[in-house]
Order: C-alpha cells, then structure tokens, then sequence
C-alpha cells in the first residue's frame, strides 16, 4: 500500500472536523465484523486475462473488517466514518485450460499458485438530514483500493506479480430504521460510482439489535454484503470481480 497518499487521504477526511472538536462529538461508534467472502471474475493485464474461478482456482475466504463512526452535533459540517476491509483470496490447483496473465502462460494441467488482495479502505464524509426513528445519512466516500494478483506455475517456475491502488471518490448513503422499545433494527449501505469505464457498488444489508447498559449500548448484527468492483485501465490492471457473502459483526456505542 503506498501509505503515504492513504495517510494524506485520512488527514484530509478529518479536517472539515477540526472546527467542530469544541462543541464535541454526540456518539462514537465502533465495531468489528466476519465476512464470507466469495470471489467471481476475471482479472487482465496486458490484454491477457484470468478467471478467479477456473483459471485461478480462489476459493472463499473469511475476513475481519472494522469500523469507526464519529458524529458531532454541527449541522453544516460533515461527519467521519472510516472502515477497513481486507480482501485476501488464494487458490492452488491443476489449470483447466490454457491461459495468459501479462507475460506468463500456463498450459493445461499445469500447477497454478495464485493470490490475489484487493484490500479497502473507506473515509466517508457525510450529513444525517433526517434522524428520527429512522436515520438517513448522505454524504461522500473516498475508497482506497490497494491491490495485487501474484500467479506462478509451480511447474516451471514463472511468476508474474501485479500491484494497483488509488482512491474512488463514490457516493455513499446508509438508512437504518428502529422498532420501538425493542433494541431491534434494519437497514443498509450502499457506496456507488461509475466513470471513466471504472463502476463499483458496494452494498450491505443488515439486521440487528442494539441494547443499553448505562452510558454504552452494545449491538450485534448480521446481513449481506456485496462488492461489483469493474477497473478500466486502473493503475495498468482492468478487473471485473464480484464479492458477496454473509457477515456478523458486533459493536460497541458511546
């Protein structure tokens, strides 16, 4: 990850808060959850391209990801959510047919080895126009995107190894409606952008419950959750994947 850019991005997402640090923050809210991650697609470099599936041969993966959402009671300054999602799939197998990735070729029954991360990190910006026994927050998320694919025949012991990243600048909106005197609740999220050949959407629907002890409430929550990630040209990597699975998370309200 080029950590310098990320850092900037971060420190730049935090700015529009600085002003808004004396009248305090009305709710911190922190969580952790697991996700089934299914990968489907295809990668390409250089013209030469390779499913996940039959070529790469990935298999689903189990991942953690975190959140921490920080609100402050000024209503013309946005608030700050960030979030970070690893994405870390792997894949071994006899190749089906004969397929190119950059400058490797592997020729069928060869013996693949791939790995492919498209790690996330989000920092979302956003207004809460309507908070009642309903919240609607609107606002923007610029996602980071750092990325590799590594393949090798372990036949002959080619290998190429591809990284990209940039931001996404994508609109983000989040709903979450409450049942009243029962902790219960639903909702979702969805982050989306389409330009330049690049489109993304990245959805999450959820179902939870939420109680109170003193000061801090705790919740727990599960749902869906879904990413079409399509590059055109990004960082010289085209890709056409999607990821989608169960999640549980839980978290902690202050």
């Amino acid at each position: 990850m080029n950590r310098t850019r990320l850092t900037a991005l971060m420190l730049a997402a935090m700015l529009p808060l600085s002003t808004a640090g004396a009248a305090g923050l009305t709710g911190i809210n922190v969580g952790v959850g697991v996700w089934n991650q299914s990968p489907d697609g295809h990668v390409e470099k250089d013209g030469n391209r390779a499913d996940l599936d039959d070529d790469l041969r990935l298999d689903s993966e189990r991942q953690t990801f975190f959140w921490l959402d920080l609100r402050h009671p000024v209503p013309l300054l946005p608030r700050l959510k960030l979030q970070h999602t690893p994405m870390d799939f792997s894949g071994s197998g006899s190749v089906r047919s004969q397929f190119s990735f950059g400058d490797i070729t592997l020729d069928t029954e060869s013996d693949v080895r791939a790995d492919v991360e498209l790690d996330q990190t989000d920092i979302i910006l956003y207004w809460t126009p309507w908070s009642m026994l309903a919240d609607l927050d609107l606002g923007l998320n610029i996602k980071y995107v750092d990325g590799r694919v590594d393949v090798r025949d372990r036949d002959t012991g080619e290998r190429e190894r591809v990284s990209f990243s940039g931001p996404l600048p994508m609109l983000y909106a989040r709903t979450e409606v409450r049942v009243p005197g029962t902790g219960v609740y639903g909702g979702a999220d969805v982050s989306f952008i389409a330009y330049s050949g690049h489109r993304m959407l990245d959805l999450a629907v959820r179902a939870g419950y939420r109680a109170d002890f003193g000061p801090t409430a705790f919740s727990i929550e599960g749902g869906w959750k879904r990413q079409d990630i399509r590059l055109d040209d990004f960082d010289d990597v085209d890709a056409d994947v999607t990821v989608q699975g169960p999640y549980l998370g839980i978290g902690a309200h202050f």
